[in-house]
């Protein structure tokens, strides 16, 4: 089973996607990153030069492709419901092309939800590495986090189970995510 991770930029995706991987010795990709690669341009350059449709192709491509490498990584001995891997997806991921819907049936969707300020409170922090907010008000980017959750909850409403709580151990979300696997 792969575990695709969803959510608004500065939930926490990269962090338990990173920290899952370490804790059950599997593989985690970071979409994002993975098509930065196959671009060799940054996520940025590419909505520039080429434009927000193309990239969510692109995206759509590179989660099945993603999906694709980590299933043929894994062993012939593990079991169906083994975790295999994590897909740490865009926060637009699931709002396009169908994705959510392709996600939901080839793993696990776990929609990690923190609270509007504290997703606030880390972008804050964060603006400078990240192009979309990085010119933005507190009071814009508040308002802009807002619109864009509006915009993408009935998206994220579909995933298999939901993490709300922002500051859980590692070792809590993973007992989360197993317990929410053994229900599908």
């Amino acid at each position: 089973m792969i575990v695709f991770l969803l959510g608004f930029m500065g939930s926490g995706k990269s962090f338990y996607a990173k920290g899952m991987s370490e804790h059950l010795h599997v593989p985690f990709v970071d979409l994002d990153q993975f098509i930065e690669e196959d671009q060799s341009m940054t996520i940025g350059e590419i909505f520039e030069k080429l434009g927000e449709s193309a990239f969510r192709t692109l995206e759509s491509v590179a989660i099945k492709q993603v999906y694709a490498d980590i299933l043929a990584r894994s062993t012939k001995t593990q079991h169906k419901n083994d975790i295999l891997g994590i897909i740490s997806c865009g926060g637009g991921t699931p709002c396009f092309n169908d994705n959510m819907d392709w996600m939901n049936k080839h793993g696990l969707t776990v929609w990690i939800n923190p609270a509007e300020e504290i997703i606030l409170e880390r972008l804050m922090k964060e603006r400078k590495t990240r192009p979309l907010v990085a010119a933005l008000t507190e009071d814009a980017l508040k308002d802009f986090i807002h619109r864009t959750l509006m915009e993408r909850k009935s998206y994220y409403e579909k995933a298999q189970t939901v993490v709300c709580q922002s500051d859980i151990p590692i070792s809590e979300f993973v007992n989360t995510v197993n317990h929410a696997k053994n229900l599908f």
